[in-house]
C-alpha cells in the first residue's frame, strides 16, 4: 500500500525484521518483501525506483562502514586480492574501531556478519527458484552505468555466496542468467575493478565441472583480459589456471607465438648466456662483452656494452633482489655488477683460480662448474670447495640452501649447502629420465625443470622440490639443451633450431618456433619474461630473436583492426 518510491525501503526493513525473528521458517512477509524488491528491479520505466531497489539489496548484505557506506564491493575486491578500495574506505574508521574494540569483539562481529550474509543470500537466491538472477540479468543490460555497476556488485556477491551455501539447484539458474553478462563485462569494460568482479564471479563457475564446460566455450575470448588482470588479482590467476587446465578446453588453441623482432649480435661473436629482468635483457658474449638491452616495446634496443672480462663470459646469474648481476668467465673471475636505472657497473671482482664454465648464485655463495669434474662452491672468501669430485657435472641450479647438479651419470645430485653434505636427489642413483644425459636444469616457483637427450619419447621432467617427486614429463623426440619458464608456459630449446612451447600446468605441447635463417641454426640460449608474454632466444648464427605469445582473441582483434580501421580501434 506504500507509494511506489518507498516500497523498496519498506521491503528491506520488513525482510530484515522477518529474518531476525524467524530465520529458518518461511513466511508471507518474507516472500512479499523479496517479491517487491525483484519487481522494483524489473520496472524499467522508473530508473530511480530500480536504483533504490539496488541500494536496498546492497544494504541487506550487512556490510557497511560506521558512517553507512556499503562495503560489499570493497570486500569482494579484497577477496580477489585487490585491497585499494577497502583501505580507502576504512582508513579513518578502522583506526577508531581498533581503538574502541578488542580483537575478540571484532572476531565475534565478523562471525555474526558472515552468518547474516549467508542467511540473506540464501533467501534471496532461492526465492521462486532464483528469479532474482533473471532480474539482475535485465539490469546488467541497462544503459544506466550506475545501475549496471551496482547490479554487477550484487550479482558478484550472490555468485560468491553460492559457493558456501547448500546447492539447491539455483547455481544452474545463476549460471544461465549471469554467465553471458559476466563475460561481457570482462571483455568490454574499461574499468579494471569491474573486470575483476566479473572474473571473481567466473571463479565460482569454473569450480563447477558442469559450469566449467559452459565457460570453456568462451575460453578463446576471455584468455587475454584474464592474462592482463592476473598480475593484480589472485582470484583472476586462479580462474585462468582452472580454465586452462580444464580437460574440456583445447589448450593448443590458446597460444600462438610469433617472431616480432630479430637483432644481429654476431659482431661480438657467439652469445653464451641470456638473462631477462624488469624490462631488460642481459647477454654475455664469447669475446668478453656483456650487453644490456631494453625490451620495453617488444623490440631490442642496445643501451650498454661492457667489457671487463678478458675471455668469454660463459654465464650470468641474478641475485634474488634483482639489484646485482653476477658474471662468470673463462678468465677465472666472477664479477659482481650493480644494476642501475640504465646501465650496469662492476663493483667487485673475485679471483677463483679456475675457469668458470657455468655459474649460479644465491647471494650468500656462488656455485660453478669448471673444466674438471665436480662442482665448485665459493663463499666469497678463500678458495672454492670441490664437491661431487667423482661426477662429471654438465649443468647446475640453486635455491637458498640446495644445489642441484645434472650429471652425465644419468642422475641429479642434491647438495645441502648449509651443512656441506651431499646426497642424491632421489635415493641411490636413480635414473630420472631413463638412459639419458641431463643438459639443463632450471628452478622456478618450487619446481625443478630438467632437460636432456630424448629416450623413449621423453626428453624432460619436472620435479617438486618439496616432495622430491616427478610431477610431469615433456614428451618430445628432440633433445633439450635450454629451458625458460614464465607463469603459463615452458619453452625448450633444441640443437635443430626448434623451440617447443608447453603449457606449464598440464605439460602439454601447444606450439613451436624456429630460430635463425630458414630455421637452420641451433638454439643456444633462452630467457623469458616471468610475468609477461615475451621470449628471447639466441641462435648459433649470432641472432637474438624476440618472440611474443599472442592469445587467439588478440590475433582476431588485430586482424579486425587492420581490416576495419577506426579512430577507436
Amino acid at each position: 500500500m506504500a507509494p511506489l518510491e518507498q516500497r523498496p525501503l519498506i521491503a528491506n526493513i520488513l525482510l530484515q525484521l522477518d529474518l531476525l525473528v524467524e530465520p529458518r521458517k518461511m513466511s508471507i512477509y518474507r516472500e512479499e518483501a523479496i517479491e517487491a524488491l525483484i519487481e522494483a528491479l524489473r520496472t524499467e520505466e522508473f530508473p530511480i525506483y530500480r536504483i533504490t531497489a539496488v541500494d536496498m539489496l546492497l544494504s541487506l548484505t550487512g556490510r557497511l562502514t560506521p558512517s553507512g557506506k556499503s562495503l560489499t564491493e570493497a570486500l569482494l575486491l579484497k577477496a580477489a586480492g585487490v585491497d585499494r578500495q577497502y583501505n580507502v574506505l576504512m582508513k579513518a574508521e578502522r583506526i577508531r574501531k581498533m581503538d574502541n574494540e578488542s580483537p575478540e569483539t571484532m572476531e565475534v562481529e565478523e562471525k555474526a556478519s558472515r552468518n547474516w550474509e549467508k542467511r540473506v543470500a540464501f533467501v534471496l537466491a532461492n526465492h521462486e527458484h532464483g528469479s532474482i538472477f533473471k532480474a539482475l540479468e535485465e539490469c546488467l543490460k541497462s544503459d544506466s552505468l550506475e545501475l549496471a555497476k551496482s547490479c554487477l556488485v550484487i550479482a558478484t556477491w550472490l555468485s560468491h555466496m553460492l559457493l558456501v551455501l547448500p546447492d539447491t539447484g539455483v547455481r544452474d539458474v545463476a549460471q544461465r542468467c549471469l554467465l553471458d553478462q559476466f563475460i561481457n563485462v570482462l571483455l568490454s569494460s574499461k574499468n579494471q575493478e569491474e573486470q575483476i568482479l566479473a572474473a571473481l564471479s567466473l571463479k565460482g563457475f569454473v569450480n563447477d565441472p558442469d559450469a566449467l564446460k559452459e565457460v570453456g566455450m568462451y575460453a578463446k575470448s576471455i584468455c587475454k583480459p584474464l592474462k592482463k588482470l592476473k598480475k593484480s588479482s589472485i582470484a583472476v590467476r586462479d580462474t585462468l589456471k582452472a580454465l586452462i587446465n580444464s580437460p574440456c578446453v583445447d589448450a593448443t588453441e590458446f597460444w600462438s607465438c610469433a617472431v616480432v623482432a630479430e637483432t644481429d649480435a654476431s659482431t661480438n661473436s657467439e652469445i653464451l648466456s641470456l638473462l631477462h629482468s624488469k624490462g631488460r635483457l642481459f647477454s654475455s658474449h664469447s669475446d668478453g662483452h656483456i650487453k644490456v638491452w631494453d625490451t620495453g616495446r617488444r623490440t631490442l634496443r642496445l643501451i650498454q656494452e661492457a667489457r671487463e672480462h678478458t675471455k668469454p663470459v660463459t654465464s650470468l646469474s641474478l641475485a634474488l633482489s634483482g639489484e646485482k648481476l653476477y658474471s662468470g668467465s673463462l678468465d677465472k673471475t666472477i664479477r659482481v655488477w650493480g644494476i642501475g636505472p640504465e646501465e650496469i657497473h662492476c663493483i667487485q671482482v673475485y679471483e677463483v683460480k679456475e675457469a668458470v664454465c657455468s655459474l649460479t648464485v644465491n647471494g650468500e655463495m656462488a656455485c660453478f662448474i669448471s673444466q674438471g669434474t665436480g662442482t665448485k662452491v665459493y663463499n666469497w672468501s678463500g678458495f672454492p670447495k670441490n664437491i661431487n669430485s667423482n661426477k662429471h657435472v654438465k649443468t647446475i641450479a640453486m635455491t637458498d640452501d640446495k644445489l642441484y647438479c645434472g650429471c652425465t651419470g644419468y642422475s641429479i645430485q642434491e647438495v645441502d649447502l648449509c651443512r656441506g653434505t651431499s646426497g642424491t636427489f632421489f635415493s641411490g642413483t636413480r635414473k630420472l629420465l631413463g638412459k639419458q644425459t641431463i643438459h639443463v636444469l632450471h628452478i622456478n616457483d618450487g619446481l625443478l625443470f630438467a632437460g636432456g637427450s630424448s629416450v623413449d619419447g621423453v626428453a624432460g621432467k619436472v620435479f617438486s622440490l618439496s616432495t622430491k617427486s616427478a610431477v610431469g614429463s615433456l614428451m618430445t623426440g628432440f633433445d633439450i639443451y635450454s629451458i625458460a619458464v614464465n607463469d603459463e608456459l615452458i619453452f625448450t630449446g633444441t640443437k635443430c633450431g626448434v623451440i617447443e612451447i608447453w603449457l606449464r600446468e598440464r605439460f602439454l605441447r601447444v606450439g613451436s618456433l624456429k630460430v635463425g635463417v630458414n630455421g637452420n641454426a641451433k638454439v643456444t640460449c633462452l630467457a623469458a619474461d616471468p610475468d609477461g608474454d615475451m621470449l628471447f632466444a639466441t641462435s648459433s648464427d649470432g641472432k637474438i630473436q624476440v618472440d611474443y605469445n599472442k592469445s587467439i582473441s588478440e590475433q582476431i582483434l588485430i586482424k579486425l583492426a587492420r581490416k576495419y580501421p577506426t579512430n577507436n580501434s
